[in-house]
This record gives C-alpha cells, structure tokens and sequence, in this order.
C-alpha cells in the first residue's frame, strides 16, 4: 500500500488527533475526504466555483493553522460544514455592506453634500474607483456604467446593446467582483476615518 493512502480507512476521530499531533498526511486525508462535499454544500449557497473553492481552502488553512486544538465536540464533518456556512455568509455579508458602501460613495459625490473632510476623502475614493474602472475590459465598464450611473435595468441595456439581459447582468456582476476586490481597504479605511 502506498504511504499517501495509509489514513483512507482511519476513523475521523484519530484523523483529528494525528492532525493535533501535526500529521500531515492525516491532514491531506481530511481534506480529500471532504472537499467535494463541501464544495457541493457550498455551491448550494453560492454558485460561484471561484469563491466556494477559496472558502473551503480557507477552512482547511484554519484547520491546519490551529491544529494544536482542533478539538471536535460533534463530527468533523458538521464542524467542517458550518465552518464553510460561516465564511460564506461572512463573506456575502461582507460583499453586500461593500456595495452599498460603494453607492454611497457615488450617491455622495453626486449629491455634492460638502462636509469638507468627508467632501475630501469621497473625491479621493471616487478618483480611485475611476482609476480602477479604467482597467476593466472596455465593454464591462461601458455596461457597468450604463447599470449602476445611468440606473439603466439590465433589460434596458440587453435591448440598447443587442445583448441578453443575462450577459448584461454577469458583466455589472464581474465589474463588481473586481470594484469589490480592488477597493475593500480603501473603503473601510474611508469609513474608519469618516465615522
């Protein structure tokens, strides 16, 4: 038998207690054990094949990380599947008060409400965000722009640009993905300094 299959048969009780002990190889076996379902688990509350598997990575780098007290009360694979529940709602929380935030930001500098400090730090951010939108792929910043500055619906734009609404609204979703990634510091360090 092979040394990388020597824990197939291990229980996941002494698949925790090797990994305590800093077994690796018992660590490899826990994650190939679990990642397809997990990741089903995952898919199921969010269909992006991207952020599910950097989620379930995530789980298993904590688990590994803090191996010296991965203690389990109930069963490694309840403890590992609200892990997972916990990062994704964790991070559509996050993404959510991210793009509210981002509105604001427009919302704010349209309405040129002028609070001097806060007036300041929103051109800043405004500027960055403009900055940022120059590098993505033209159509998806001319979409993105129809979408969340001229409020056009995404079947409004479907119909202006011969494209599906579906195809419009992946676009704005893409832009938003990379707005979200490029931006999240700023933004909190914004609100940090704002409130």
């Amino acid at each position: 038998m092979e040394m990388k299959n020597r824990y197939t048969g291990v229980e996941d009780a002494e698949l925790a207690q090797q990994i305590r002990s800093g077994n690796h190889r018992a660590f490899e076996e826990l994650f190939h054990r679990y990642k397809e379902r997990l990741y089903r688990h995952a898919y199921h509350m969010i269909p992006d094949a991207e952020i599910c598997n950097d989620i379930i990575q995530d789980v298993f780098i904590a688990v590994w990380t803090k191996r010296k007290s991965f203690f389990i009360k109930t069963s490694i694979v309840a403890y590992l599947t609200q892990a997972v529940k916990h990062r994704i709602l964790d991070h559509i929380s996050h993404q959510k008060v991210v793009e509210r935030y981002l509105e604001e930001i427009y919302d704010f500098n349209k309405n040129g409400r002028c609070y001097t400090e806060e007036s300041v730090l929103v051109r800043e951010l405004v500027a960055l965000i403009e900055n940022e939108k120059s590098e993505l792929p033209p159509r998806t910043k001319e979409i993105f722009e129809m979408n969340r500055e001229q409020h056009l619906s995404y079947k409004e734009i479907g119909q202006m640009l011969d494209i599906s609404e579906k195809t419009a609204k992946k676009q704005v979703h893409n832009a938003l993905r990379y707005l979200r990634t490029k931006l999240t510091i700023l933004l909190f360090s914004f609100l940090i300094l704002l409130f």
